[in-house]
């Protein structure tokens, strides 16, 4: 009597990509501390508005300009 290979890899297969679908669903969300700022996370989204708008502007125009020197 032989055993085929062929069905029992097509099972591990098969498992363990169900096994890392699911996890994939289950896993936890990452926290805003990951990608931003602490401060910026514990502000309100009216906070965060007007934090990003000083930024904005201040990006836009420079309060010290520096001088361009040319060589």
């Amino acid at each position: 009597m032989r055993i085929k290979a062929g069905p029992i890899i097509l099972f591990f297969i098969i498992y363990i990509w169900a096994y890392s679908i699911f996890n994939a669903v289950n896993a936890e969300e990452p926290s805003c501390e990951t990608f931003v700022n602490e401060q910026i996370c514990n502000m309100t989204p009216t906070e965060q508005e007007k934090w990003f708008w000083e930024l904005f502007k201040n990006l836009i125009n420079p309060k010290d300009e520096a001088e361009i020197v040319e060589v």
